[in-house]
This record gives C-alpha cells, structure tokens and sequence, in this order.
C-alpha cells in the first residue's frame, strides 16, 4: 500500500486551544487511516526571539530532507505567522515540492497591509500552493483578488467527537428539564474583543427581568484581571478561569445557552461547534467564518458586534422560549455530528490530502 507523508507545521501540540486543538483532534480522528502519516514539526512560541525565528525557517529546511510527499502549513493572516510561513512555501518553491496551505486566523487589518504592499509576497510565497484551504468565503474570495489562480476550499474548524461520547439529545432534554436555572455559557480567550464586556452589560439588564438566571464566563486571556473588577460584587455571574477536560464537559453539560458576541478576527470558533455538539443553541455575531457558517434562527441568534441590546433581546427570546430552545438544540446536534466532528472533517481533509 502506497502511503502519502505529510509533513505539517504546527504550533505546541501540548496547547488546549486554537490550531493546536484543531489538529490535536484531527490527528486522533486520522489514526484510522494507514495510507496517510503526518510528520509534525513544532514551530512558533518564541516571543520575540529573533533566533527562534532562524531556527525554525533552520528546522523546516531539514525537515524536507526526509520521504516527503507533501507540506501542509497552517499559518494564520497576522503579520508573524504570515511571513514565518510565507518564508517556509519559499523553501518549498525553491525546492520544487507540492505543498498547500490551511489559514486559521485571519485579522482584517493586517489583511489591508498586505493589500498595500505584499501582494507580491503572497503571490511568490503562499500563491505557489497547489490547494488553499480558508475559514471563510469573504476569505477566499480576498485570495482570488489578489490574484491566486490554484484551488480554495472553505472548511470549517472542528469539535471532537469524544467530547459527546457519553452524551445525548435525551440527556439534553433531561438536564434541562430538572433545571430551574438557565445558564449562559460563554467560553473563550479572554480579550475584549471576544465580546464577554458587552455580554455582562447585557446579563445586567436581564437580570432585572429574570431572576433565573446566571452566566458563566470561562476562560484565560489577557484582560482576566479587568473583566474580574468589573464583575465583582455582581450577582450570578462566575469567572471560571481556565477550564479543559472533564471541567469542561461537565460545564457544556449543565449550561442552556452559548454566547460568543465576538468582534474579534475570528477563523471559525472551535468553542461554538463544540457548543451545538452539545445541543446548545448559540448567540453570537457575524465575523470571519460565523458570517456564512451560521444559520440564523436555527442554530440561535446573530447579533451585531458590540450591540448590547441586540443581546439582550437575543437572549431573552431564548430565555422565555424553552420549546425554541429545545427545536435549536437538537438542530444543533445533529447538524454538528454530521458536518463538524473530527471525524467527519478528517474524511474530507484525506480525499483532498491523498488527492494532491
């Protein structure tokens, strides 16, 4: 049996979250597969190690004396990852090797630089590969502009399968059932961006009208701190800090609603599939992949960014309509078992893997 070797660019495989999760589950999820073995090269993390960075373009140049048959790098649209990978497809073009390319991230500003002045680049660099793959459609719709001839195919990111493996619509139905309390659940890096200042406004204003419900704000990041003043002292609300494993299943479990009111340049969330894997419905906004991923009214609500009242009667129609709740919650299950788990992604990605 001919087998296909990839090496692949990844960021520590020991991180929960981001691209390293994606790949984490799709590594687990490829395992069934014997015609297909991923050669991982970690990259990355180096602050502002200027060495770190030659190192890695060092590595990658000796990582292709080994049986490749193809490179998958898996930048993101930010000034760092965008020229540390950019330089890695020109070892690939110098050297006259197949690669493609997946982008996670995607920051609309640094996609304006790059309109102004590395539209060359791109093309010399990432514009060599024989297949992009994005997280959006206004993504790949920005790469034919700049003038990529080759294959785009919008994916999605993924929610592992096993995070619901003991789970079920009925369990769904039987936890809400004997809940008196309707949790909102938002999970998230947190940085304002992220939306979790807009949706303790919000939860304020609700709580005036409700006095069922609490919110559960989980997550690490950056402006921890400021969103832990500004929530001190309030009623129902609860800062989780860093939650994973069974911390974090347990907390999909038990929780109604998700939330992600993001302004942030997002891919597509990992935290919301694994949201509808878990039969919640969701509210969040249209940015990056969300904007043509998202079913409004079946898979929850969409809201604008940075709109607080919008939010607020998003959520209140969830909250006053347990029977919509449970209509989305099983849209939501089924819809991410079918088109969004690891392994459903992993079929996809190894008809186009094997493929090249």
């Amino acid at each position: 049996m001919n087998r296909t070797n990839i090496l692949i660019t990844v960021p520590n495989l020991n991180l929960t979250s981001g691209v390293s999760a994606f790949w984490n589950a799709l590594f687990t999820a490829f395992k069934s597969y014997q015609d297909i073995k991923f050669i991982s090269l970690e990259i990355g993390g180096h602050g502002r190690n200027v060495f770190g960075a030659v190192g890695d373009q060092w590595r990658f140049k000796q990582s292709l004396n080994q049986e490749i048959n193809l490179t998958l790098l898996n930048p993101s649209l930010f000034k760092r990852s965008f020229f540390r990978d950019g330089f890695f497809a020109k070892q690939l073009v110098k050297k006259n090797l197949p690669f493609i390319v997946f982008f996670h991230g995607w920051e609309l500003d640094f996609e304006k630089e790059v309109e102004k002045k590395y539209i060359n680049f791109f093309l010399n660099s990432f514009g060599q590969a024989e297949t992009i793959f994005v997280l959006s459609q206004d993504f790949k719709m920005k790469i034919i502009e700049w003038g990529y001839l080759g294959k785009i195919i919008v994916e999605t990111t993924n929610a592992d399968v096993e995070l619901v493996k003991d789970f079920s619509l009925e369990q769904r139905v039987s936890i809400w059932e004997k809940s008196e309390t309707i949790k909102i659940l938002s999970l998230a890096r947190l940085i304002k961006e992220k939306g979790a200042f807009e949706l303790v406004e919000a939860f304020d204003i609700l709580q005036e009208k409700f006095d069922n419900i609490e919110l559960i704000i989980a997550g690490d990041g950056e402006d921890f701190l400021e969103l832990k003043r500004v929530t001190a002292g309030k009623k129902n609300i609860t800062l989780t800090g860093d939650i994973r494993g069974e911390d974090k299943v347990a907390l999909f479990n038990s929780s109604h609603i998700y939330a992600l009111p993001s302004y942030y340049g997002e891919g597509l969330p990992t935290s919301v599939l694994e949201a509808m894997l878990f039969g919640l419905p969701v509210i969040t906004s249209e940015v990056g992949g969300l904007k043509y991923f998202f079913e409004d009214e079946k898979m929850g609500y969409k809201v604008e960014p940075k709109n607080v009242s919008q939010l607020v009667d998003k959520l209140e129609l969830l909250i006053e309509n347990r029977e919509k709740m449970s209509e989305i919650s099983a849209y939501n299950m089924l819809y991410a078992k079918e088109n969004v788990t690891n392994e459903v992604m992993a079929k996809r990605l190894h008809a186009e893997l094997c493929h090249n």
